[in-house]
C-alpha cells in the first residue's frame, strides 16, 4: 500500500468512533426542533442541567463559542464535549496536511495581484491563491509549455480567466451549464480590455502605493505591456465523467496542442458542486494524460451517497441524474459501507469558522420555521416533514411570516388559521427560541469533523491507487471561504494512469 494509508485509516477510525453516537443529531432536521423536541432527545442530561434558563443560555454562549479562549469553569459538561469534538478537526491533525511551502519548492512565482474588479473580495482570495498554486504545480515539472488546464464546472469563469490572463496557460473551461459557459467569455473579454490598468493598480497598492482613480476621458498610460490575447481561454459545455476525451476536447479549442500522447493535462475546478469534485478525482485516475489534479470541493449536500437513501425533503430528481457515486470513494470507507445522510452532508457544508468570528446566531426564519412546523401537525399532520418552504423575505413579525408561507405554498388551512392562535403559540415556545439558538451551535461545531470525514475518504481514494503524490492542502482563509481544502495529486509517470 502506497506511504500514508494506514495513517489515514487509523485518523478515519477515530474520527467515526468520535461521530458514532451522534448520528442521529447530525441528521436530525431543525424544523422539527419543537415538534420532535431536540433539545431533550440530543443534549445529553448532565449538559442540559447545567442551562436552566435564558440567563443560563446567553451567558453559555458568551463563554463558550464567543470568547476567544473558553471558560471551562461555569458550563463544564458543554466545556468538555466542546473540546472533545475540536480534538477530532484537521486543523488539530497537522500531520494529515500538506503546506503550499511543503509542497512546492523555491520558485520564482509571479507577484500575486489582489484584483478586486469584477469579483468580490472572497472570490478575489479565493482566485489568487488557487491560480498561484495551479501555476506552481506546473512550473514545478519542468515542462509548463507542454501543460492545458481543464477548468471543471467553470461557472463565471474567475479562476480561469486569471490563469490565461495572468500566468499565460492555455485554459479549457468547462461547465454543464450553457448558459455559464457564454457569460465566462463575455466577462473574460470585459476583464482583457481592462487588465493591464487593474494590474497597474494591483502592482501600485502591493508597493504601499494608493493609485488614483482614472476617469472615462483620462489619457491611455503608456505602458510596454501588451494587451493579453484571448485565445488561450475557451469554454464549452459538457457533462464531466470518467468517459469524457480531454484530448479531443483541446484539441477542438487549440488546434496548437501537443498530439495525443504527448498532451499534459491539469485538471482542477474551484469550489466544483457536489458529485463533480468527486469525478475530478476519478475522472484523474480514468485519464492517462491528466498529470495533475487540484481541486476544491463545495455543495456536499449535492453528493451522490452508495450507502444512503436519506434524502430529506427530496433531491432525488437532481441525484438521479448522477450516474456514480461521490461518497465514500475509497475502499476502506466502501468495506464499512459508511454512510453520511443528506442533513448531515448540508451539515458538512457549514462554516462554524465564519459563525464564531461574526458572533452570528441564527436567523429568526429558522425559529418561525420550527414554529410552522406544530401548526402543521395541528392542523395538516399528513403534511409533516413534505413542506418545502424555501425562502421567505420582507416579513415583519411571525403573523407575516406565516401569511407569506400561506400564500406561496397555496396552502388555504394555514391562511385560516386565526391571529390568536398565532399570538398563543409564540408565547407557548417563546423560551425555545433561545434554547434552539444554543442547539444550532452546538450541532454546527460537528461540521468540521463530518468535513474531515469526507475529505479524508477522498485522500484515501488517492492513496488506496498508489498516488503516493496526494495531498490535502488548507489552502485558503477559512472566515473568508469556508470551503477551504484543496486535494492535490500529482502523477510520477504515465503508467500511473488507469492502474
Amino acid at each position: 500500500m502506497a506511504k500514508g494509508v494506514t495513517q489515514l485509516e487509523k485518523r478515519l477510525d477515530a474520527l467515526l468512533l468520535y461521530i458514532q453516537p451522534h448520528w442521529d443529531f447530525l441528521n436530525c432536521h431543525m424544523v422539527n426542533y419543537l415538534t420532535d423536541q431536540h433539545w431533550s432527545r440530543f443534549i445529553p442530561e448532565a449538559m442540559r442541567k447545567e442551562i436552566n434558563n435564558k440567563k443560563d443560555l446567553d451567558l453559555a454562549i458568551e463563554n463558550l463559542f464567543w470568547q476567544k479562549k473558553r471558560s471551562t469553569n461555569e458550563f463544564p459538561e458543554w466545556a468538555r464535549f466542546l473540546t472533545n469534538g475540536e480534538h477530532e478537526r484537521l486543523s488539530e491533525h497537522p500531520e494529515l496536511l500538506t503546506t503550499v511551502d511543503q509542497l512546492i519548492e523555491e520558485q520564482e512565482n509571479a507577484t500575486q495581484l489582489n484584483i478586486r474588479e469584477f469579483m468580490s473580495a472572497k472570490k478575489c482570495h479565493e482566485v489568487e491563491l488557487a491560480a498561484a498554486l495551479v501555476d506552481n504545480l506546473i512550473q514545478s515539472t519542468g515542462h509548463q509549455q507542454d501543460f492545458c488546464i481543464v477548468d471543471a464546472g467553470d461557472g463565471k469563469g474567475y479562476l480561469s480567466s486569471r490563469m490565461a490572463l495572468q500566468y499565460g496557460h492555455r485554459v479549457l473551461g468547462i461547465d454543464a451549464n450553457a448558459a455559464n459557459t457564454e457569460n465566462a467569455l463575455n466577462r473574460n473579454r470585459k476583464l482583457q480590455r481592462a487588465w493591464n490598468g487593474l494590474t497597474e493598480r494591483a502592482e501600485l497598492q502591493s508597493q504601499g502605493i494608493t493609485p488614483k482613480r482614472r476617469g472615462k476621458k483620462s489619457p491611455t498610460r503608456k505602458t510596454a505591456k501588451s494587451v493579453p490575447v484571448l485565445e488561450n481561454y475557451k469554454t464549452t459545455a459538457r457533462f464531466i465523467n470518467t468517459e469524457i476525451d480531454f484530448g479531443n476536447l483541446l484539441a477542438e479549442h487549440f488546434p496548437t496542442v501537443p498530439s495525443a500522447g504527448n498532451l499534459s493535462i491539469c485538471l482542477t475546478g474551484l469550489h466544483t458542486c457536489g458529485n463533480l469534485a468527486a469525478t475530478c478525482l476519478q475522472v484523474f485516475h480514468a485519464r492517462p494524460d491528466c498529470y495533475i489534479l487540484c481541486n476544491i470541493g463545495c455543495c456536499y449536500h449535492l453528493l451522490k451517497e452508495r450507502y444512503s437513501q436519506q434524502e430529506f425533503f427530496g433531491n432525488k430528481a437532481l441525484m438521479d441524474m448522477q450516474t456514480d457515486f461521490g461518497f465514500p470513494l475509497s475502499q476502506y470507507l466502501q468495506k464499512l459501507q459508511i454512510r453520511l445522510g443528506r442533513n448531515a452532508r448540508m451539515l458538512a457544508a457549514q462554516s462554524i469558522e465564519r459563525t464564531l468570528d461574526a458572533k452570528e446566531l441564527p436567523n429568526v426564519t429558522l425559529y418561525y420555521r420550527a414554529l410552522l412546523e406544530v401548526l402543521v401537525c395541528r392542523h395538516a399532520p399528513h403534511l409533516k416533514n413534505e413542506l418545502q418552504v424555501g425562502k421567505v423575505r420582507k416579513f415583519e413579525n411571525f403573523q407575516d411570516y406565516i401569511q407569506k408561507c400561506a400564500k406561496k405554498l397555496e396552502a388555504p388551512w394555514l391562511a385560516a388559521i386565526d391571529v390568536a392562535e398565532l399570538q398563543s403559540l409564540f408565547q407557548e415556545y417563546a423560551l425555545d427560541k433561545h434554547f434552539l439558538d444554543m442547539f444550532y451551535l452546538i450541532r454546527m461545531s460537528f461540521a468540521p469533523l463530518l468535513e474531515s470525514l469526507i475529505l479524508l475518504d477522498r485522500l484515501l481514494y488517492l492513496k488506496e491507487l498508489g498516488y503516493d503524490r496526494s495531498y490535502l492542502i488548507d489552502l485558503f482563509d477559512p472566515v473568508i471561504s469556508p470551503r477551504h481544502f484543496a486535494i492535490v495529486a500529482l502523477k510520477t509517470s504515465l503508467s500511473q494512469a488507469g492502474q
